[in-house]
């Protein structure tokens, strides 16, 4: 078996990203999903005292977990898979071993036309649903487990095959990359403004943003709870809408600066200071001058102004309340796919050789190992979003 047993492709919000089971068995031993009011498929009330043991060789996936099943302590193994006919798929059925196995635990609903799964003993394991009660949505899982591998790069035989391609290779593939994660996400924000308004959506997307990938999901929650209008017309007070979601954020280890709280007073100081927000956005954009995609980071950088036109985003349209880093980061996962959805502006140079934001210092260190960046092709949001597509989806095609 591979280090990281079984790859599913699976579809997030940009496009496709891999998830093995490894890390699905790293969201059971960290019990990195809610906790409270569990429930197995059959309707018993589960509580997790112990996860287990993790066995990193034949057998059961955790053993002598200690589990309560409707009030009755229970020990045994736990064996986790993608979905439940792997059971079926990997022999557990006829294979003693698995005798133990009190819960078998699945990223996935089980199918109705299946039968109960069985041990070699004749027992029914109870079953457990992950994907119900994750607290973040699966990518950001696998987003955090790649840019993990990452840090061990020289060890990736990916990256190997990566690095010993000829440098034109290198870069039309990471040029292809870039191109398809910018088509996704342009798809993804015109796929959201059928469902809603320019200003809306800017609301939404800037909330969204200021959530990050622990809290994005009550962020959203409080955009469509409390539309741009009501913002503008009312007095509404962050701290208010922070116990509005009071049971839904996810704060442990999350720095102070990004505590939801504070991202809330922020964009009520920008609304204060600037309602009309969402409209100022396409006044800058039509200031924007075109230049082919193709010229490199820097010269693009250069021809365009782009560090005074920065500038000007963040005075006019935000009134500095928002810091560089996450300012760039609101830019190219946002902004410029929406301007470009809206018909706004041709955003797609701009987006490729735009500052990466909030880059993961593993992915910075993959872009030079892999001499993708230099002087004149500095680190961009382009080679960025290219190279966590390589990461999500394990390598080149």
């Amino acid at each position: 078996m591979s280090l990281l047993g079984r790859i599913e492709e699976m579809q997030g919000l940009y496009g496709p990203f891999s998830v093995s089971e490894r890390l699905i068995q790293k969201i059971w031993l960290r019990q990195d999903f809610q906790r409270t009011e569990l429930t197995t498929v059959s309707g018993k009330r589960l509580q997790i005292k112990d996860p287990g043991r993790w066995n990193l060789h034949e057998g059961p996936d955790f053993l002598e977990a200690r589990l309560v099943l409707d009030s009755v302590p229970v020990v045994g193994d736990v064996e986790i898979h993608f979905s439940a006919q792997d059971w079926w798929a990997h022999a557990h059925t006829v294979n003693p071993n698995f005798n133990r196995v009190v819960l078998h635990v699945l990223l996935f609903e089980p199918e109705d036309s299946l039968p109960p799964v069985k041990t070699m003993g004749g027992r029914t394991p109870e079953t457990f649903v992950l994907l119900s009660v994750l607290e973040r949505d699966l990518e950001s899982y696998a987003m955090d487990q790649a840019l993990l591998e990452l840090e061990s790069q020289d060890e990736l035989e990916w990256v190997a095959e990566f690095v010993a391609l000829p440098l034109d290779e290198r870069e039309a593939i990471l040029s292809a990359r870039a191109e398809a994660r910018w088509q996704q996400k342009l798809a993804f924000a015109q796929k959201r403004l059928k469902q809603t308004d320019w200003a809306e959506l800017c609301h939404q997307y800037l909330l969204e943003v200021f959530g990050y990938s622990r809290n994005r999901a009550p962020m959203a929650r409080v955009a469509l709870e409390n539309p741009l209008a009501k913002w503008q017309s009312e007095a509404l007070d962050p701290s208010t809408l922070f116990a509005s979601q009071r049971d839904a954020w996810k704060l442990k280890g999350l720095r102070p600066a990004n505590h939801p709280r504070l991202r809330l007073q922020q964009y009520a100081a920008i609304v204060q200071a600037r309602p009309e927000w969402p409209e100022r956005i396409i006044a800058w954009a039509k200031e924007l001058p075109m230049v082919n995609v193709e010229t490199e980071a820097g010269a693009f950088r250069k021809a365009t102004e782009l560090p005074d036109r920065l500038s000007k985003l963040s005075d006019a349209v935000f009134a500095g309340q928002i810091g560089s880093t996450r300012l760039n980061t609101l830019c190219v996962d946002a902004l410029l796919p929406l301007l470009s959805a809206a018909g706004y502006a041709d955003a797609r140079a701009y987006w490729q050789h735009w500052y990466p934001g909030d880059l993961p210092v593993a992915l910075r260190r993959f872009l030079k190992y892999t001499g993708m960046v230099s002087r004149a092709q500095p680190y961009s949001n382009g080679r960025l979003q290219a190279a966590l597509s390589l990461s999500l989806t394990q390598g080149v095609d």
